[in-house]
């Protein structure tokens, strides 16, 4: 069962007939018949007055469930932060390679990378057509269905969706082949000319063919070549390389950039990108608090008083106030700029952060930890886990509760429902005859005064005494 909903209840309806009868009293017998079906419809009305507020505690529970799955989500942006270990890399020219780290393996270093040859990758394009291609859609350079790629040393079978252009360079780039496709036009706007071109994803000269079982469709458009650099230096001659991203260093990359020479690559310790990622917890910490406080006071929302409330703000409170182990500079999150205001909300200021030394950003790592090694990240992890775990969180469980307790509800409904059309039917069929009955008497009783006016008026004796 999802924990955002409940299954909306039936709605309830008191059975309705109207008594028509031949008596001057079927108006008073079938009022009769209203107010005893409309006192024993009271029972179903609270049943849905009950349905209704579990529905909307449910839906408030849902809206509940999303905020806490944000500061979740927060959370493992911080945790994302650290899994460099809080280093990050920098290339003092991105023009000849970018730095980036992998893993958490890398060490605080400084690296000279000379770029002697960017390299390039090789390129072909298809063979100018006797009849230029003017629609790439339906106009292709075979009409061949199998064509054979070559890209170095290696060949794949390429099969088009269709035999068009299009589907042609769409077929190269998901068969796998260390190889991009694209169609070019080549023509004026009025003149269109769509060519293939085929560039290989690797640096070197690579030979490029397309055959399609009996000619070669493609002309070398560029000869690519091999990349090289040197490492501090290091080897005179320099690293030859055919991928544009190379590793320097134990978790440490860079990118060729396309242009020869220098750079410096440093790796230091940042915690940028967790600076950036407690904003967000904060953001998302804010938005769950400001949720759980519409639930609070005399006028509050559908769960005010409700036990579940209380155990979702005292998790949020002991995940701001959470104290890492005594004797590392870094004990607390006030340290790392977040601050816990009277209101209940915290705030953050990156500039903290921004100011640490060396080794307050290594006793920061270790504070923060991670969900699985302990620290404030395992904290924080276990305790929301607790309000939404989809099987054993107090969201999911209360959500159950309030499903079955509809559930319930509407069984009842069903069955008070069930008695009281009986009821109705029994009281309609009574009244029916009563009326039946006063109306038998009371054409009687006209008759009888008719009878007696009759006499009367015919009677002489009756009338002199009168």
């Amino acid at each position: 069962m999802s924990t955002s909903s409940v299954s909306n209840p039936i709605s309830v309806t008191a059975p309705q007939s109207t008594l028509t009868g031949a008596s001057s009293y079927s108006s008073s017998l079938q009022a009769a018949v209203t107010r005893a079906v409309s006192i024993a419809s009271l029972p179903m009305q609270l049943l849905q007055a009950d349905q209704n507020q579990a529905t909307s505690e449910a839906t408030e529970l849902g809206q509940l469930s999303s905020l806490f799955n944000g500061v979740q989500t927060a959370l493992q942006s911080v945790v994302s932060g650290t899994a460099s270990g809080a280093l990050a890399a920098t290339s003092s020219d991105t023009s000849v390679a970018q730095a980036s780290l992998s893993g958490s393996s890398a060490l605080p270093g400084t690296y000279t990378v000379d770029v002697l040859n960017a390299g390039s990758e090789s390129s072909a394009i298809s063979s100018a057509p006797s009849t230029p291609i003017t629609d790439p859609t339906s106009q292709s350079i075979s009409q061949s269905t199998s064509f054979t790629l070559t890209v170095g040393t290696q060949t794949y079978t390429i099969q088009p969706s269709g035999q068009n252009l299009n589907a042609l360079a769409s077929a190269i780039n998901s068969s796998g082949a260390p190889a991009q496709a694209v169609v070019v036009n080549l023509g004026s706007p009025t003149a269109p000319d769509y060519r293939l071109v085929v560039q290989s994803t690797s640096l070197g000269n690579n030979t490029i063919q397309l055959n399609d079982g009996t000619n070669n469709l493609l002309n070398v458009l560029a000869a690519g070549a091999s990349g090289s650099y040197t490492v501090d230096g290091q080897p005179p001659g320099g690293i030859t390389t055919n991928s544009s991203t190379v590793t320097i260093a134990s978790g440490v990359n860079v990118t060729l950039g396309g242009q020869t020479g220098p750079t410096t690559v440093t790796v230091s310790a940042s915690l940028s990108s967790v600076s950036d990622a407690l904003s967000n917890f904060v953001t998302a910490f804010n938005s769950a608090v400001a949720e759980l406080q519409k639930n609070y006071g005399q006028n509050g929302g559908a769960l005010t008083g409700d036990s579940s409330v209380l155990s979702m703000s005292q998790v949020l409170n002991q995940i701001a106030t959470y104290t890492g182990a005594v004797g590392s500079s870094i004990t607390n999150l006030t340290q790392l700029g977040v601050e816990f205001t009277d209101q209940g909300t915290l705030t953050f200021d990156p500039s903290v952060i921004a100011g640490l030394s060396p080794s307050q950003i290594t006793d920061a790592v270790n504070f923060l930890g991670s969900p699985t090694t302990g620290g404030f990240l395992q904290y924080a992890t276990n305790s929301l886990n607790g309000i939404t775990d989809p099987t054993t969180g107090v969201i999911a469980t209360e959500s159950q509760s309030l499903q079955n307790q509809v559930n319930t509800d509407q069984t009842q409904i069903n069955n008070d429902q069930a008695q009281i059309t009986q009821l109705q039917a029994n009281l309609q069929a009574q009244m029916a005859q009563a009326d039946a009955l006063i109306a038998t008497l009371q054409q009687q009783n006209t008759f009888l005064q008719g009878l007696f006016q009759y006499a009367t008026s015919n009677n002489p004796d009756v009338a002199s005494a009168a």
